[in-house]
Order: C-alpha cells, then structure tokens, then sequence
C-alpha cells in the first residue's frame, strides 16, 4: 500500500514539475567587442538552458570551444591566452527571475522580467542583474538576454600587444529556443 501511495505521489510530483520547466540544449550565445581598429564577434550555438517557471529559477551553461569566430587564430587565442578553456571549460550562469509572472504557455504572449545571479567565466564569479524577455507565440517559447561583462570582472587579461583590438566590455547576446517538459509517466 506504501509503494503504491509513494508512486501516485512521485507520478504526480513528476507531472507538475514536468509542466513547469523549460529545457533548451541549443540555445545560440554571441558575444561581440566594438573596438576602432577590429571588431571581434563569436557564436555559440551549443548553451544548455533550464527555467523552472514556478520557482522562476534559471540555469545556463556554454561550452567555452564550442564558440566559432570568423579566424581560425582569434578562435585559437581565445581558448589559449584569455578564457583558458582547457583550464576552466565552461560558462555558467544561475539566478531567478525576479517578481516571476505568471506565463501562460498556451497563450501568445511577450514576458519581460529582471534576472539576478551569479555568472561564473575563467573561474571567477560575479553577482549580475539583467534584463530578459520570454516570447510565447503559438505553442513555441523562445528567451533572449542582451547584457555586457568586464573582462577584468573574471580576470581575463588583455595583453598590451593586443589592448587596443580588444574592447574591456563585451556585449553578449543570448537566444533560445526552449521545449516545455513534458511529465514521464
């Protein structure tokens, strides 16, 4: 009788944890450095992102060599001299949506919301607070952030030879598209 009262209650945890959870395992991530003499942009399209839309609690992560940039030798630097990706593979995000809304995934609609947490690039971490937006449109849900980091926040050293091509403050673009969890029954 336990086993039976311990499956309806894990069944039905499973079912509304399910329906309240995003996962996207693709989502596209652009950084770019506007600087006089060299523009710099890179693109990820391998982030992995989770919304727990009830607890409005969100994660993200990128593989940092997962990022392809229009050289072959800026890619190289990239990984070697500044984000150490042999050393420190992965960016990480984890925060909450403040002051969460109430989304209805059946209904189209734009949600705007403030996130708070803690980036984590180059084995430093630092509280951050952006902007973020939700689209539901017929079914599909798509999330988007545009924010800036400091290198110097994470102690990414920009060598002298080079400070003039690289901009101290990066604009990040992230975009996703998300599938909302169905229940495992």
């Amino acid at each position: 009788m336990k086993a039976i009262v311990l499956s309806i209650f894990m069944m039905a945890t499973c079912l509304a944890n399910g329906q309240d959870r995003l996962l996207c395992r693709n989502a596209s991530v652009k950084f770019f450095s506007k600087m006089p003499l060299e523009n710099i942009e890179a693109v990820n399209n391998q982030g992995l992102s989770v919304i727990d839309l009830k607890t409005g609690n969100i994660e993200f992560s990128v593989l940092l060599k997962g990022f392809i940039f229009p050289n072959a030798l800026m890619q190289e630097h990239f990984n070697e001299n500044y984000v150490e990706s042999s050393k420190y593979p992965r960016a990480y995000f984890k925060g909450v949506i403040q002051s969460i809304p109430v989304i209805d995934l059946n209904k189209n609609a734009d949600y705007n919301f403030t996130v708070k947490g803690a980036m984590q690039l180059h084995g430093q971490s630092k509280e951050m607070s952006t902007m973020a937006q939700l689209h539901v449109k017929e079914g599909k849900v798509t999330g988007e952030s545009i924010f800036d980091i400091v290198l110097e926040d994470y102690a990414i050293e920009i060598p002298k030879l080079v400070k003039d091509k690289i901009a101290k403050k990066i604009s990040i673009n992230v975009k996703a598209i998300y599938q909302i969890q169905k229940p495992n029954l």
